[in-house]
């Protein structure tokens, strides 16, 4: 368009043709006010109008919502007699409906003698813009011819409203399809969470386009089913249709949850190779991943070659440090974005507070709860408060953390309880764990992690009788212990281990390398964390459960699968147990080998037989 404007500049007196193709041009590059402004040059200069200017000109006004600027171009359509064309009398309608005035549309609609089947769908899918759907419906079926476009608004509207048994109807009755009607009732099935339905009716599909891809694609990762998210992503790769920048952020967080680093690394290198857009959205998200994936000096490279920062990417950033621990860099880069204008929201003190707790700097989080409330005038919310507790938990002043729940101003949320409840363990305090658990059982009667937490505590203590007596009662509520699943990549295949899991095709291997493991760190010190087992389970028993863990069956793969000296990294669904977090550390010395391991918490990175975390976690 800078191109198109220096040449029409130039011209001493454009005729309307000029006029009407910069009009366009903008209203097609969206740039409406623009196309606004050439029009009222274009009137400043007593050029007169014609039938091709209108339509493009309230197209513009539809976007920008400037209903007052329509009802003007209406007198003015009026005033120069082209009011009784069509096209004109479509696109008035058009432009009603998408400033919210229905009436108004319907008022012309009404008074139109011959109508064709544009206008009949651009009033129908008006309502639908509007959400009259009762209206739209009604149109629908008073509406003497269709073409693929009616059926597919009212598809559209049904898989909109959650009404997916009956969009399946409208789908099935129509006459022809086109790749849109398709795509919609995908949306549909993707919509409620439907994947077995989106991928059958998907594998249906003569034609798919990139966004029939990219709404399966999405449907898998929303439903947290990353590894077939992701074959779908390599089935893509090799299909006709080449992924956009929607694809790369849709399949990227599928690479984050499953700490798929070598794949994500691809996915950049994709995306660099094909020069897909690399805006805010595209850089959001690689910062996320290679977070999640342990690469933190990928996720800091990202960030600084980003040309366009905004909150969310500061938040991102932030947020990543602080589930690494690094909270120094963390509180850098918000003075960066304070530096750089930026207003801080509730999210980036989330991520500072984290931060802080992650390396117990009590007074630093104090500072920052107090600087989001007196500084920038944010309410801390149940999140906020969340932290402080997890913050003065994990340092030890349990009866501050406690006091504080007390005093929240809204109803403490289950997972505000269950931080002072994991402080508790890692401090031994028996007394308050059960007033907390207490309180987390009403909240959360089906909640496994409460019970399981309560019962280590206790067996940590020595009453393994109550331990007993909770395990028994998890079992007569029909309560379901989640099991622990760690994944890791190998060659670009992710791998998922569970507790004691022998589905692997390298099941033989990996627990003979386990045990040689278990034997040689034993050699060197290791004594089996036994201390939150149950009594009722002998010394054998106890050891192999703690052995079986996903975790350790997930290194085990790791050292028979990769050269020496190449780092492993595991992403795990729950927190990293005392015991395998001293099993990790000696790996790492004995084995040479640098690990990284990603559990609900925050990352441990160990090397040479310490961790990042210090041991606080």
């Amino acid at each position: 368009m800078n191109y198109a404007t220096d040449i029409f500049s130039n011209i001493r007196e454009p005729k309307l043709f000029f006029y009407n193709a910069m009009i366009k041009g903008y209203s097609q590059n969206g740039h409406h006010y623009k196309a606004l402004q050439m029009y009222s040059l274009m009137r400043s200069r007593s050029v007169s109008c014609d039938s091709f200017t209108f339509p493009v000109v309230l197209r513009s006004v539809s976007s920008l919502n400037e209903i007052q600027t329509g009802k003007e171009l209406h007198g003015v359509v009026m005033k120069m007699g082209l009011y009784s064309k069509l096209i004109l009398q479509t696109a008035l309608i058009d432009m009603y409906c998408s400033c919210g005035s229905t009436d108004s549309a319907r008022f012309i609609f009404d008074r139109i003698l011959e109508r064709d089947v544009i206008c009949w769908n651009t009033m129908i899918a008006g309502y639908v813009k509007c959400g009259e759907f009762i209206k739209a419906r009604g149109l629908f079926d008073r509406s003497p011819s269709r073409n693929v476009s009616s059926w597919n608004t009212l598809v559209d509207m049904y898989c909109k409203t959650g009404d997916i048994e009956i969009a399946r109807q409208f789908f099935d009755e129509m006459p022809e399809k086109d790749i849109i009607t398709w795509n919609a009732m995908l949306s549909g099935y993707a919509k409620i969470g439907e994947c077995e339905s989106a991928r059958k009716l998907f594998d249906q599909m003569v034609k798919r386009n990139v966004v029939s891809w990219n709404v399966l694609i999405t449907c898998y990762v929303h439903n947290r089913r990353f590894l077939e998210a992701l074959d779908l992503f390599r089935m893509m790769q090799v299909s006709d249709v080449k992924p956009n920048e929607v694809t790369v952020v849709s399949v990227i967080p599928a690479c984050a949850h499953l700490g798929a680093l070598e794949l994500g690394k691809w996915i950049h290198g994709y995306i660099n190779r094909n020069h897909i857009k690399m805006d805010v959205y595209v850089n959001t998200s690689l910062i996320d991943m290679y977070g999640k994936c342990g690469s933190v000096e990928e996720a800091i490279g990202v960030f600084d070659n980003a040309k366009v920062k905004d909150t969310f990417l500061f938040n991102t950033m932030i947020e990543v440090l602080a589930m690494h621990g690094i909270a120094e860099v963390a509180f850098r880069i918000f003075m960066c974005m304070r530096r750089e204008g930026l207003k801080p929201n509730e999210v980036t003190f989330i991520g500072l507070l984290k931060a802080c707790s992650h390396v117990g700097m009590v007074d630093t989080g104090l500072k920052y709860f107090e600087m989001m409330r007196e500084e920038f005038g944010l309410t801390p919310k149940v999140e906020h408060f969340g932290c402080m507790v997890d913050l003065l938990g994990r340092a030890g002043h349990l009866q501050e953390a406690y006091e504080l729940i007390t005093k929240m101003p809204m109803e403490p949320h289950p997972v505000v309880w269950g931080s002072l409840l994991g402080a508790c363990k890692i401090h031994g305090n028996v007394e308050l764990a059960e007033e907390v658990a207490l309180r987390l059982v009403e909240l959360e009667p089906q909640s496994c992690g409460n019970y399981v937490l309560l019962s280590n505590i206790y067996s940590k203590a020595g009453r393994f009788n109550e331990a007993v007596q909770l395990r028994k009662m998890m079992k007569e509520k029909g309560v379901k212990k989640q099991p622990g699943c760690s994944s890791i990549e190998v060659n670009h295949v992710v791998s998922e281990f569970f507790a004691g899991d022998r589905a692997h095709p390298k099941c033989k291997e990996i627990y003979e390398q386990l045990e040689k493991m278990v034997k040689r760190l034993k050699a060197e010190g290791y004594e089996p964390c036994i201390s939150s087992s149950l009594h009722d389970m002998d010394m054998n028993e106890k050891e192999q459960t703690l052995v079986h863990h996903s975790e350790k069956l997930a290194v085990a793969f790791g050292l028979i699968s990769t050269e020496n000296r190449t780092p492993i990294r595991i992403a795990k669904n729950l927190r990293v147990c005392d015991d395998c977090h001293i099993f990790m550390k000696m790996v790492s010395k004995y084995y040479d080998r640098q690990m990284v391991i990603r559990d609900c918490s925050r990352f441990h990175h160990f090397s040479n037989g310490s961790c990042s975390c210090s041991d606080y976690w």
